[in-house]
Parts: structure tokens; sequence; C-alpha cells
């Protein structure tokens, strides 16, 4: 039924108004000056993204969402791709939905109706219930790190409309990620359930983020420790001092994969702020500052603005950034996201209106679009139509 809710949705434009989109370069500092793109435009940008989505992606046999969709023909129409999308793909979904409620540009009905679809992926093996990799997928094959972003969304989505309903699944699904948690390297989060090879930022980070989100609306002490817990072993064993960004991961053996990603150091930015937020300490402040300048100079263009690698990790720091802003009001930390959104929105779409899985090279016309390319972007936007609007 809640494929079919879905299905009606989009159909019968429950979803949201239509609006028309339109390119805009800007090239002003400040989104007060006139010319930069106000909330309305950018949450046009949002709405345009999720329609696109749903309507492009949906698997009516399944009533799920499919992984990819491919070109129909030689137009600019695509249908679905016959796989159900991953679990990582259905998060970030989520994450723009509830982000999209936030700033009153998706309905509730519609971020309800979507989570009702994600049931199938949820297994519980060893008394331990959690997020599987795809939807009745044999055998077990579970993520930490998906299961972080999955209590993200859930945790944005109670945010958004105050329902107990995602908090009772955020938190749920939280015991499925402590269940990752050994001594093994003196603490931190395994990456994979069933081969536990490696402890990665992108698993320990979002673990973090939840747990300061979890005390935040609780109050309950328990997830403040976990938080600070995994937050001092990250820095341990994960940071490098030397430019103060974040490597991909650790081995069981020791061996460091240097790798940096921006959505682990945009991770350890925004629970850098979020451990300012409750605490006051402005050691957490400077920390996030300091992540803010290193992010910029290794990422950021200083003629475009654009943010270099897969907007799929992209987003996590242009959140970053968000975050920031917020708690400093500083208003640079907000232009930073913005000019990168800019640029992607300019550049990085396929005909079709759907994007690239890059942000700052001219997007290509594909055969294949990602369902993952397309959330990621749109709950970026709404996360901006929210900061200039509060």
């Amino acid at each position: 039924m809640a494929g079919k809710r879905l299905a009606v949705c989009i159909a019968t434009g429950i979803l949201l108004a239509s609006v028309a989109t339109s390119a805009l370069v800007v090239a002003a500092a400040d989104h007060r000056v006139a010319g930069a793109p106000g909330p309305a435009l950018v949450r046009s940008w949002g709405r345009s993204v999720v329609r696109n989505t749903l309507a492009v992606f949906y698997l009516p046999k399944q009533k799920l969402l499919a992984e990819t969709a491919v070109r129909a023909g030689h137009g600019d129409q695509y249908r679905p791709g016959g796989q159900p999308a991953f679990a990582w793909s259905q998060s970030m979904v989520l994450l723009m939905l509830a982000e999209g409620v936030k700033c009153h540009a998706v309905s509730a009905q519609v971020l309800h109706t979507f989570v009702g679809t994600l049931g199938p992926y949820w297994r519980v093996a060893d008394g331990v219930g959690g997020f599987d990799v795809l939807p009745g997928k044999v055998p077990l094959d579970r993520y930490y790190d998906d299961n972080g972003w999955m209590t993200w969304g859930f945790l944005r989505a109670y945010a958004a409309t105050g329902s107990s309903q995602y908090l009772v699944l955020a938190r749920r699904d939280f015991q499925f990620i402590l269940s990752g948690e050994s001594s093994a390297l003196g603490g931190g989060i395994f990456w994979h359930e069933q081969v536990k090879k490696t402890k990665n930022t992108c698993s320990n980070g979002p673990a973090i983020i939840d747990a300061l989100k979890l005390y935040s609306i609780t109050g309950q002490h328990a997830y403040l420790h976990t938080a600070r817990t995994i937050y001092v072993w990250v820095n341990k064993h994960l940071l490098d001092y030397r430019d103060y960004l974040y490597f991909d991961n650790i081995a069981m053996n020791g061996t460091i994969v240097r790798t940096k990603w921006t959505y682990n150091t945009g991770t350890m930015l925004i629970a850098n702020c979020l451990f300012y937020r409750i605490t006051h300490q402005k050691k957490y402040w400077r920390r996030a500052t300091r992540l803010a300048r290193a992010s910029q100079l290794r990422w950021l263009s200083t003629t475009n603005g654009s943010i270099r690698g897969p907007g799929v990790f992209a987003w996590v720091l242009i959140d970053g950034y968000i975050q920031l802003y917020k708690i400093s009001g500083d208003n640079k930390f907000l232009v930073l996201a913005r000019r990168a959104l800019i640029y992607a929105h300019d550049h990085c779409r396929v005909p079709g209106g759907f994007y690239a899985g890059t942000w700052n090279t001219p997007a290509k016309a594909g055969h294949t679009i990602k369902l993952i390319n397309q959330a990621c972007i749109g709950s970026s936007y709404f996360s901006l139509v929210h900061a200039l609007t509060h």
C-alpha cells in the first residue's frame, strides 16, 4: 500500500506545487546582494529534483525506487532501471524529503509514505535489526554507515514533523549502529557487519552526529557519552594533523587508507558544530572553523566556488558549512555553500534536468542516471533554503 500511495501522490500532484526552474549565474559574494538566488528560487530547484526523482525512479511492481534510470529512446526521457535502490541511496532520499518538509517544499504525507516503503530493507539477525543493502537480500549484507545515514534521516524527519514515530525509528536503528562498536583498535565502529576488516570515518562520523542529535532530543547522557567516546577515537586514529582533514579508514592491522573525501571531513565538521551548540566549549568552535578552512583549501575552487569530488560526498561538507553559519552567523560560510550549489545547478545537469555525479565539471549526457545523485543535491538545496530563511 505504501508504494501505491507514493505513486498516487506523484500522479495527482499532491507532492508539490508546479514551479518553474531557471538557471542563474551569480557572482555576488553575499546572498542578500541583488541578483543572488533567494530562497524561493532555490526551493524551486529542490522541488524540481524531488518531482523528477520520484516520478522517474519509481518501480511500480516492487513499489520501490530504483537505483538507476536509463534513457528511453533518443530523447531526454528516462525510465527506471530494474534493480531496487541500495539502502544508501534510500537514506539520501529520506534526508532530502525530510529537509524538504522542514522548508515547506514537500508534504509530510509524502515523507510518511516514502518511509513506509523502507520496510523490506529492515532485517533482524542475531536479535539485532538493521537496514540491509537491498530488500530481502540473501545472504545478510548490512553496513553501519548505511544505517548511520538512515538514522540521520529519521532524526531529520522528526525535527521536521515532530512525529514520534520517526524518533522511534531513529533510536531503533541507532542500536544497530552501536552493535558495530568494538574494543579492537581501542574502539570505533566497523564499516561492514559481515566483513569486519576496517573502521571508517564514514561509519563513525554519522554515528557521532546521530548520538548528539539523540542527546539533544532526549536529554539522555548515554548518547552524549557515546558521541564523545567515538569522537575521541576518530580524532586519535583518522585525523591527519598535517592538514586537519580526515583519512578514510584504518584496517585491523593498523594500516591507514589515507584517501580523503569531503564527506568524512564534513561529518566531523558537523559533529564539532553540534558539540559546540550543546556544550558551548570553544575548542569545538575552533576545530570546526579549522576544518572549514582546511576543506576549503583542499576541495573548493577559488575561481567559481565549485566543490571537487562526488556530489554524494560533497553534500555533507556543504551541510557542514551551513551548520557553521547557523552557529556563528558568519555569512562567509553560507556563501561557500551557496556558490558550490549554484555551480552545480548551472553546470552539472544532464538533459532532462537530472544531475551528474560530480559538482565541479560540466555534465555530459549519459545513458544512465543515479538516484543517489539526485537525492543528495535535493537535500542540499533544501538545507540552503532553511539557512536563508531562518
